[in-house]
């Protein structure tokens, strides 16, 4: 499964724009690709286990626990297998009240500009508080899937107790982000949406690295410090990924799929799939149509 580089599709409904995904994965094929939105997305597991990489940053959640991706923020998420998580999503304009007071300034405004993050990784939290804060995503979904006239109020209260927990105990962090790394990351991410658009076709570092406007050497360094893995393997994963979708949505041999995903030696195709998923592309095939 894979979404475009930049998902701009509305969350939630046009009178409360918050939307919870829950994602139930038997196979351990689960994979969103790299992508960022202006959403906030908080992602907590149900069970099993999910990999993440958040802004070249690698994340291990299991059972019981749960990450914070800021607006912005590329990100990459895949399981290894079975797993169960939910995914609670919504833009931070969201939290903004209509008549501005105290708590619009000193707390909310913060979060909206983006002066604010939310700190990514569960360990920084204590564990009393990792508890309050699992709680409180726990009865989100709860409250979301009941549609119950009130549980719109109650999620948003949910959300405001987190808020007040992170205020309180500091675990909020300041943007760091200077104009001219900002740059450099809006370069980065039409690098991905290249990526995305010629997928099909030869793809060279220096076609990459002149659209962040490096060296192919500096250009590997910071896509790998970035994205947390170096362009030709993101590449090839990438085309993995658009080879699974076309095998359980089409009835194209496997040497076209390869061919389309910008394989053009099959037999490496064959060995990276099987490098990626484990199995063959006809064994994934098979999974699929059961």
């Amino acid at each position: 499964m894979t979404y475009p580089y930049h998902e701009n599709r509305i969350h939630g409904t046009s009178v409360f724009h918050f939307q919870v995904y829950s994602q139930y994965d038997k196979d351990g094929f689960y994979f969103v690709s790299q992508h960022w939105h202006e959403e906030l997305e908080w992602i907590y597991v149900e069970s099993g286990m999910l990999h993440l990489t958040i802004h070249g940053k690698s994340i291990t959640l299991k059972e019981g626990e749960f990450c914070f991706i800021n607006s912005g923020e590329l990100h990459e998420i895949k399981s290894v297998s079975s797993s169960f998580h939910h995914a609670i999503v919504f833009n931070p304009h969201f939290l903004d009240f209509t008549l501005y007071d105290t708590c619009q300034h000193n707390f909310i405004r913060p979060i909206t500009n983006g002066n604010l993050l939310f700190p990514t990784s569960f360990s920084v939290f204590s564990s009393k508080d990792r508890e309050q804060v699992l709680f409180h995503m726990q009865e989100i979904v709860k409250l979301y899937r009941t549609n119950a006239f009130d549980a719109p109020l109650s999620i948003k209260i949910h959300i405001l107790e987190m808020i007040k927990l992170f205020f309180q105990k500091n675990y909020f962090l300041k943007n760091t982000i200077f104009f001219k790394r900002k740059d450099s990351l809006n370069r980065l991410k039409q690098v991905i949406e290249y990526i995305y658009k010629n997928i099909a076709q030869p793809i060279s570092l220096q076609a990459l690295a002149e659209i962040c406007f490096m060296s192919p050497n500096y250009f590997c360094y910071y896509f790998k410090q970035e994205i947390g893995k170096t362009p030709v393997t993101f590449i090839n994963e990438y085309r993995i990924e658009k080879a699974c979708e076309m095998l359980s949505e089409s009835n194209l041999p496997v040497s076209a799929i390869s061919l389309s995903v910008g394989f053009d030696n099959f037999s490496y195709f064959i060995r990276k799939f099987r490098e990626y998923k484990g199995i063959t592309p006809k064994e994934y095939r098979l999974l699929c149509t059961k």
